[in-house]
Parts: structure tokens; C-alpha cells; sequence
């Protein structure tokens, strides 16, 4: 094929601008290699623009120079415990997890640090570290600050994480946000970004070499050269149905991921022979279910906010600690109980009382949480007495049975849920919850919003007496999949018996992700984006020129 017939030629060519997308084009192009970025959507930024834009890197140098540690070996136990506890033995060679699967972890720590210092002296990245840690007087009470500062690992309460805060980096004070810095950054350093172009297959040369894209700009077909190799950070499969019904363990309801995130790469990298990994796992969080009913993007419930609130299931039990990091926490919707042959927890009824609703405070993560004198979002629900909003909320289930597999509330709802209130206003009498122990973890306090005056456990307090009382329909939710096809370190695309795909390279929340089913902390998705889309340019870089011939 004649390269006069390309509508684009590079050396190296990038699918997706988040993150994962910009770290692997700008330093392939500080590396030397000319670069082409491609955008599916109408705008630059992917998923990462529609997240706080910070980064999650062990043992970065910022943490370094506050004259903090992250000895290896700690950090490692750490991210291995979170990311397939089903495996982790600490004891083992390789922490009880499967080989390859440690060595993605591993190189996060070995290459994270490299590649923020990489982009830091290139003159693209501009982070900080806050490495405070809890008031040694109330070793659970974060900093008071910017929201994203001094901010907790997810797994903070276990006794693996050495180092609490500290490996998550953020735009430093005064400078822009992450994505503009790398907006910047690429601008800088010649790479082209072209928007509304959808990747739809790859072109290999007759030795089965990544050679080139083809294209979608609208109905029109276009075709991009590319010399050395191709490096995928398209994002995930969160707004495809298809594939969210095939792999996902269960019924989800909504995302906050750019409207790209189709699974372009999934289908891409079976069409040429890609091993999948990591399939059932996301970014999980939980959503307002009549909220996302009505948008693919609907708000989120980071941290439930208040004290006085529980999360009940339709039999009006507790069955998670609600102050638990969102990923961990949304993964209760997806348990089985074999004896009724459900999912009992498919959705969880988010339920408090008026001082909640009425208090005016804006402190912690109060969304979707209306502030008083707001109108009605649509999503609460509320009732005089107990009974009266146990009423309201299974008539609102009535509306929804074709969404809900007909989920309703059980008859001993009612019941259960006055025991359950019970139980729960002599914990926050206590200060101590015997069920789930909520408040007892870092993260548990962190974005809890206001502590109640003279409480023993800011994050709990007694439900008021008489009502009204008020319920959100919470379902599972996920900022974005992750899991699509499996790389190595060195982000090279695997095949089916190990061996890498030549001329192709992964990065972000397309491909099978190191982290398994872990969110090691604020910036988890986005720190791996940029280690690895960093190693994917700088190899890319350095592959021989491909030929592809007519």
C-alpha cells in the first residue's frame, strides 16, 4: 500500500487522550518518535478529565523530599493484599499471587516514580505529595485542607499499608489541572491530537507487525500509518451494554466515564489474537439508581454522607460498612446468597434522618445529597414514620421492576429495619460498631462530613425519634472497567500463549489492569495509566520502523 494513500503517517500512533493516552504519546515524542493522537470523542481528556486528576505513585519523590519512606517491600504487600487477597500469602516468593501477575504490580512500584520524574524534568508534570498524617490525639481525623490533599489509601485500616498517605500526588497548588498540564505538555512537544476519530481495526504488515490504524470519522473510513507501533489508552467498556452484560459480575447501573468508553480495544485486540484478562472487575462506586435511570452519567455516592444513615438491603438489614471506600464498598451488590438464589444486595436502600438532610454544611462528600431548600432531584424519597417510607420506597420499586429484576422490598422489611435502628443507635451511643466496625479506619473519617457535637465516632449518631425520615435507591455503579487485553512490563499486547503482538502496546483502562480487583488509593486508575503509558512510549520509540508493502 502506497503511504500516499494514508490520510496520517507517525512513527508512533496513540488511541485515547486521558492519562494513559498523553503519558505514552508526549514521551514518545521527547524520546524522538513523531506521534499522532487520536480521540473517539469531541473532546481530549477520557476518563481522566472526568476525575479529580491525580495520581496514585509508590514511593514518588515528592513523598521522598518531605523526607517520608516507602520501602518496597511494604508497599508491595500492600497493593498485592488489595489486589487479589484470594491469592496473598505473605510468606511466598511472590506474595502468594501468580507470577506475572506480581511482576504488573512490582513494576508499578519500580517504574511509577521513573515515569512522573520522566514527565517532571520533560517539563509536563508539576505534582505534590501530601504526606500528613492523622492528628496523633485522633489518629482517625484527617487533616482538615483541600479535599484532595492528605487524603487516605482505601485500604488504609490494614495493617500492610505502612505508609497511609503520601503516594498520592495532585496538581501542585497553582498550577493547572492535570490534564491541561498534559495538554501542554503535548503541544510542546509536537504531537498531533486529531478528535472524532473512532479506531476500528489494525493494519499488519505480511510478518503479522501492528503497521497502522483504521479509522472512523463519522461514515468516512480513514487510514493512519504507523511506522513503529500503536499504543492503545482508549479507555473501558463501561457505556457498552453488550459487554458489561458478558463479564461483569453484576447488574450496573451507571458510570462517570467519558461516553467512549465502548470497548473499542476489546474487540480490536480479540480481532487479532489478544488474551483478556481482568474481565469482571471495574472501578466500582455506587449510584443513585432513579438518577441513572434517566442519564448514562448520573452523580455519584463517593463517601454516604452523614451519621445519623445506614445502607439497609430489601430485607432492611446492614450488610456493609457504609463509610468504606466507594470500590470496596460497591462490591457488596454483587454477593450471591445460594440458599434463596439471589442477589439479596443488588440494591441497598440509603436511609436517614432529617438532622442529615437539613444539616447546611458542605463539608466532606455530600453528594448526591441535596442541600436544604434545594429542589427535589427526583431521587429522595421520604416518609413521616418508618412505615410510611417503607411504603413509599417499595412502590417506587413498582415502577421500576423491568430494571430491577423485580426487586421489591421483603415483608419482614419493616420488621427488620426497626431492629436494625435499634442496634445502630446503641452503637452510636457506644461510639463502637460491633457489625461492621465503621469508623475505626482512616478512610472511614475521611469526607464523612460534620462531626456531631459530644459523639464518640464522628461517623455515627442515633436516628431522631420521629420523622421525617428519607431514602436513596442505591445500585453499583464504576467510574470505568478494567480489564480488556493483558500486557506485560512492558506494555507490550500478549497473545493467547504469552507472546507479544509486535507494534502493539496497552495502557490504562483498556487492558487487563495490574491492580486485579484493588483501588489502592485516590488516583489508583490514573497513576497506572501514566507508569505504564510512559513505558508503552518509551518502547514504542524504540521499536525498528515496520514495513508495510502494497
Amino acid at each position: 500500500m502506497a503511504d500516499d494513500l494514508f490520510d496520517f503517517d507517525a512513527d508512533v500512533l496513540v488511541v485515547g487522550t486521558g492519562g494513559a493516552g498523553f503519558a505514552a504519546a508526549i514521551t514518545a515524542a521527547v524520546e524522538g518518535a513523531s506521534v499522532v493522537m487520536f480521540e473517539r470523542n469531541d473532546h481530549i481528556g477520557g476518563t481522566t478529565g472526568a476525575s479529580g486528576g491525580t495520581a496514585w505513585i509508590p514511593n514518588n519523590r515528592s513523598l521522598r523530599e518531605q523526607g517520608k519512606q516507602d520501602p518496597r517491600d511494604d508497599a508491595l504487600r500492600y497493593m498485592c493484599k488489595m489486589s487479589h487477597p484470594q491469592y496473598y500469602y505473605a510468606d511466598h516468593p511472590t506474595l502468594g499471587l501468580p507470577a506475572d501477575a506480581y511482576e504488573l504490580i512490582a513494576n508499578h512500584y519500580d517504574s511509577g516514580s521513573v515515569a512522573i520524574d520522566y514527565l517532571t524534568e520533560a517539563g509536563v508534570l508539576d505534582l505534590t505529595a501530601d504526606t500528613r498524617a492523622p492528628d496523633p490525639d485522633n489518629p482517625m481525623e484527617m487533616p482538615s485542607g483541600n479535599l484532595l490533599q492528605g487524603f487516605p489509601d482505601y485500604g488504609a485500616d490494614l495493617e500492610e499499608d505502612k505508609l497511609p498517605t503520601g503516594r498520592h500526588l495532585f496538581p501542585t497548588p497553582g498550577t493547572p489541572g492535570m490534564v491541561e498540564q498534559f495538554e501542554l505538555g503535548a503541544a510542546k512537544y509536537g504531537v498531533q491530537i486529531v478528535l472524532e476519530h473512532q479506531a476500528m481495526t489494525l493494519l499488519r504488515n505480511d510478518e503479522g507487525e501492528v503497521a497502522g490504524l483504521q479509522l472512523r470519522r463519522g461514515h468516512e473510513a480513514v487510514l493512519a500509518r504507523a511506522r513503529k507501533a500503536v499504543i492503545f489508552a482508549s479507555g473501558g467498556y463501561a457505556h457498552s451494554a453488550e459487554l458489561i452484560e458478558r463479564y461483569l459480575p453484576g447488574r450496573i447501573y451507571g458510570t462517570c466515564s467519558t461516553l467512549g468508553a465502548q470497548g473499542d480495544f476489546v474487540r480490536i485486540g480479540l480481532e487479532v489474537g489478544a488474551a483478556l484478562g481482568n474481565m469482571k472487575n471495574a472501578w466500582w462506586k455506587q449510584v443513585p439508581l432513579e438518577a441513572a435511570l434517566v442519564s448514562p452519567t448520573p452523580p455519584s455516592v463517593w463517601l454516604p454522607w452523614g451519621d445519623s444513615m445506614i445502607h439497609v438491603n430489601k430485607y432492611g438489614k446492614r450488610v456493609v460498612n457504609e463509610k468504606m471506600g466507594y470500590s470496596d464498598r460497591s462490591q457488596i451488590h454483587f454477593t450471591y446468597d445460594p440458599s434463596e438464589r439471589e442477589y439479596p444486595n443488588l440494591l441497598l436502600f440509603m436511609i436517614y434522618d432529617d438532622a442529615v438532610a437539613s444539616s447546611d454544611s458542605m463539608d466532606g462528600m455530600r453528594q448526591p445529597l441535596p442541600m436544604p431548600g434545594e429542589a427535589d432531584p427526583g431521587f429522595v424519597i421520604k416518609g413521616e414514620t418508618w412505615d410510611e417510607l417503607a411504603a413509599k420506597i417499595d412502590a417506587r420499586l413498582a415502577e421500576h421492576e423491568e430494571h430491577t429484576a423485580g426487586l421489591r422490598l421483603d415483608a419482614s422489611f419493616s420488621e427488620n429495619l426497626a431492629a436494625t435502628i435499634e442496634r445502630f443507635n446503641g452503637f452510636a451511643a457506644t461510639g463502637e460498631d460491633l457489625d461492621f466496625h465503621r469508623g475505626e479506619g482512616p478512610i472511614n473519617r475521611a469526607w464523612n462530613g460534620p462531626n456531631r457535637e459530644g459523639s464518640p465516632n464522628p461517623t455515627l449518631a442515633p436516628f431522631a425519634e420521629k420523622g421525617p425520615y428519607r431514602c436513596i435507591i442505591v445500585g453499583a455503579g464504576m467510574l470505568d472497567t478494567n480489564g480488556g487485553p493483558v500486557i506485560n512490563t512492558s506494555a507490550q499486547v500478549l497473545d493467547g500463549h504469552g507472546t507479544p503482538i509486535p507494534g502493539l502496546y496497552g495502557a490504562g483502562n483498556c487492558i487487563a489492569s495490574p491492580a486485579g480487583q484493588a483501588y489502592w488509593g485516590p488516583g489508583a486508575t490514573i497513576g497506572l495509566g501514566i507508569t505504564y503509558g510512559h513505558l508503552a512510549g518509551r518502547a514504542a520509540a524504540a521499536e525498528p520502523e515496520k514495513r508495510f508493502d502494497v
